[in-house]
């Protein structure tokens, strides 16, 4: 489902390529208050999409997600196991952001905080090396 070009907001760096996009998922921003996209977010496992890329016109960025335990940290990188198996590592740098969620309420957090074994999600760019853009720790 593609649920609109709103997701390009939350990841503006990351790998261009050239040709044609093929969104495929979506993330929290792009739902907006749209409770179908919302409910789509939250039962997503791991994912892949691409949107213009609003810095260079003809080309596109690749934005990944996965959901997931933490299986390594590190101040500069994090690796991460979907519910499939799936496991992704992304590069941290200073533009990653990262926030914890608990009680239903998000603040800003550090990398120092997320520990192996915490439920996050993870947003990046890139197609061989991901540069993480984005984390939720949502603790475990």
């Amino acid at each position: 489902a593609v649920l609109g070009s709103g997701a390009a907001a939350l990841a503006v760096s990351g790998s261009t390529t050239p040709g044609a996009p093929a969104p495929t998922a979506s993330s929290a921003k792009a739902a907006g208050g749209h409770p179908a996209a919302r409910a789509l977010i939250r039962h997503t496992v791991h994912g892949q999409f691409v949107t213009p890329d609003k810095n260079s016109s003809g080309n596109f960025v690749t934005h990944d997600v996965i959901r997931g335990t933490v299986t390594a940290v590190s101040p500069t990188s994090i690796s991460v196991k979907a519910a499939d198996n799936t496991s992704q590592t992304y590069v941290i740098n200073s533009s990653t952001t990262v926030r914890a969620r608990t009680n239903g309420k998000g603040a800003a957090s550090t990398i120092g905080a997320v520990h192996d074994g915490d439920n996050v999600a993870v947003l990046g760019t890139g197609t061989t090396t991901l540069t993480a853009t984005g984390i939720v720790d949502i603790k475990k």
